[in-house]
């Protein structure tokens, strides 16, 4: 049921996002003022499974504009987390969210259920 979730489900839409930061990217490149704004951020990773990470670290990676620079291990009470690197990062609370909404498809993917 997973494998179905990953390739109907998370695939299309990964695939559009890719389609639509390709395409701000080029447009950014193309047209004279750049609009990128540099930026790392801090993504917690709670209780997610190592397949669940590599899914979602691997993703975030292959978009354009945005990178993966490492996972920090679980240290003590402090959750996993990934540092992430995003070119059009001027609004700090929209690129968590874009995040957040990336790990939500990874999760409704992986586990299952509408929360998207």
């Amino acid at each position: 049921m997973m494998l179905l979730r990953l390739v109907f489900g998370y695939a299309p839409w990964l695939a559009w996002q890719l389609t639509v930061s390709v395409a701000r990217l080029a447009a950014d490149v193309c047209t004279p003022g750049s609009t990128q704004r540099p930026r790392i951020v801090k993504l917690p990773l709670g209780d997610l499974t190592d397949l669940e990470v590599t899914l979602l670290t691997s993703s975030i990676t292959i978009t354009p504009g945005t990178l993966v620079l490492g996972v920090s291990p679980q240290d003590g009470p402090e959750p996993r987390a990934s540092f992430v690197q995003s070119l059009f990062g001027e609004d700090e609370g929209a690129v968590h969210a874009d995040l957040e909404g990336m790990r939500a498809r990874v999760l409704a993917a992986t586990r299952g259920g509408g929360d998207r």
